[in-house]
């Protein structure tokens, strides 16, 4: 079957957790080495027995020593009890035996795969992270550098204006001490002339050395301001010019960086792809309700939202969706913890266990919540940790036969629509995993009959949590219900698009998408 693959995978994550637990509970290093030394004596005696023709014997041997190697922790040493045990069971025809301890032996080497990626996922984060912030760094030191410059452009040319008045100044200066030279030699020659009537030559002379140290002095004055101002504009032009060449470095540590972003959206993108893989078709949801919708809008790349259905097929372990319609379904819509990658990976954990859930043949909707409470609380092992991821949900059974829809919620509630009168049916109070006191929880079942032509709307938070409109404030649950009720009867394939660009008029140009979004629409007949 289709989610067979997925089911599996689940069962190895709990398989995994069973094995590793099973080791840490041992009270002292040395009673889980005895334990592996009795398992790996149990090994080589049922080699020896097999090769003596007693191959019986030998399985019997391993088969009482299983439990003991689960609780020694070691999964290699595990996985060549199930090898040995699935090529004694070939050997005496015992395929059913076969199959199950291959079935095991899968599960051992899926776990490890998903031990590995869950690793590779937190090292990627961390990397995000790290360039987020080595980005933003240096975003602000080239906002500082640009302002910096900006500054200096202005302090030169400041300067540069005053080396122009200077200028003016000086040529002023040059133009006076011409005049003042010409003066002197008027001056000359009328003290030569006054030379020969001037009696007391002593005094002629004093006046014209006093005359000239002054104009010396105003040429010296005018020569060293003009030196000055030349050395102040060569340290400016010296410091813009270091500007300059910091800010070329720091473009090309933005060049390397934006490299780095683009390779880890990359990465993202393909793991979107493997997420898109994963869920349901939506042409397959239609196959069981022909008037349905899907309007699925991650805030980032991949999601933490989810949808899933489930074709219950009477006397068989499930039903692929889109093959032989029966007269049970089951419908999820779920909102897990976080978005982006984080939630993403807790949408996949919450995928494979109702797979997992259902081939139990689980199919009561609080019955399912309850399990799958229990489940993930086990796989995140939140009795262990302080862990608080989890999800909330809404779950409905639609059962054909007799006219009934069954739902169960954690936080999340269901919309129906029957005879033109609305439903809002609102789900436990407390979230799937996440923070618990108590060992247990129950969840409320809540049953309702529909005759003639009946809508039911499910969705996650993302849509009524949306902030936008003339007051920048949350769509709410209220207009969503006004909307549903305005649009039932509209064509679901129209309800879809009206749905789509309400809530985008409604965020605007103004707001960003704060979370993923998911609604769903159905009509049951």
């Amino acid at each position: 079957m289709r989610n067979i693959g997925s089911f599996i995978f689940l069962i190895a994550i709990f398989f995994f957790h069973s094995v590793e637990g099973a080791g840490k509970k041992s009270s002292s290093g040395k009673e889980v080495e005895d334990k592996r030394s009795v398992v790996i004596k149990a090994i080589e005696s049922a080699e020896l027995y097999d090769k003596s023709g007693k191959t019986k014997r030998a399985i019997t041997e391993l088969e009482k020593i299983i439990e003991t190697a689960k609780i020694c922790g070691d999964e290699n040493l595990l996985a060549k009890t199930y090898e040995l045990l699935i090529q004694f069971n070939h050997k005496t025809g015992a395929r059913k035996k076969e199959e199950e301890y291959t079935y095991w032996l899968n599960l051992i080497k899926t776990a490890a795969e998903k031990k590995q990626l869950e690793r590779q996922s937190r090292k990627n984060e961390l990397e995000i992270t790290k360039l987020r912030k080595q980005n933003h760094e240096a975003e602000i030191d080239k906002q500082q550098t640009e302002e910096e410059l900006s500054k200096q452009t202005d302090e030169l040319k400041r300067a540069k204006d005053s080396l122009d008045f200077l200028d003016l100044k000086n040529k002023e200066h040059l133009a006076q001490i011409d005049l003042l030279k010409k003066e002197r030699e008027i001056e000359d020659l009328k003290i030569k002339e006054q030379e020969s009537r001037l009696k007391n030559q002593e005094l002629v002379i004093k006046e014209k050395d006093a005359r000239h140290r002054f104009i010396t002095a105003i040429i010296a004055s005018l020569i060293l301001g003009i030196i000055t101002l030349s050395v102040l504009a060569y340290v400016i032009y010296k410091n813009l010019r270091q500007k300059r060449l910091y800010s070329e470095q720091i473009e090309k540590q933005l060049g390397v960086i934006k490299h780095q972003h683009e390779n880890i959206t990359n990465s993202i993108n393909y793991a979107q792809k493997i997420q898109n893989a994963m869920l349901p078709n939506e042409s397959d949801y239609q196959h069981l309700f022909e008037d349905s919708f899907i309007l699925f809008k991650p805030k980032d790349i991949v999601s933490g939202d989810f949808y899933w259905f489930f074709n219950v097929n009477e006397g068989d372990r499930g039903n692929e969706a889109g093959t032989e319609i029966s007269n049970r379904v089951i419908i999820v819509a779920a909102d897990c913890t976080g978005h982006g990658v984080p939630g993403a990976l807790m949408s996949m954990v919450g995928y494979n266990l109702l797979n997992m859930i259902v081939y139990n043949k689980i199919y009561e909707p609080h019955l399912i919540l309850s399990e799958l409470n229990k489940n993930v609380r086990s796989a995140l092992q939140q009795d262990k940790n302080d862990n608080k991821d989890g999800m909330d949900m809404a779950l409905c059974v639609i059962n054909r036969e007799s006219k009934t829809i069954e739902f169960a919620g954690a936080k999340n509630p269901i919309i129906v629509i029957k005879n033109g009168e609305i439903e809002h049916l609102k789900g436990d109070k407390h979230p799937i995993g996440g923070s618990q006191g108590e060992a247990h929880r129950d969840y409320t079942k809540h049953t309702i009959s529909y005759d003639g032509d009946t809508q039911i709307y499910m969705f996650s938070d993302g849509y009524v949590d949306q902030f936008g409109g003339p007051e920048s404030k949350k769509f709410m649950i209220k207009n969503l219900k006004d909307l549903l009720l305005k649009i039932h009867r509209e064509p679901f394939n129209k309800q879809k698009d009206i749905l789509n660009k309400t809530i985008e008029e409604w965020k605007g140009t103004k707001e960003k998408q704060i979370d993923d979004i998911l609604v769903m629409g159905m009509k049951v007949n």
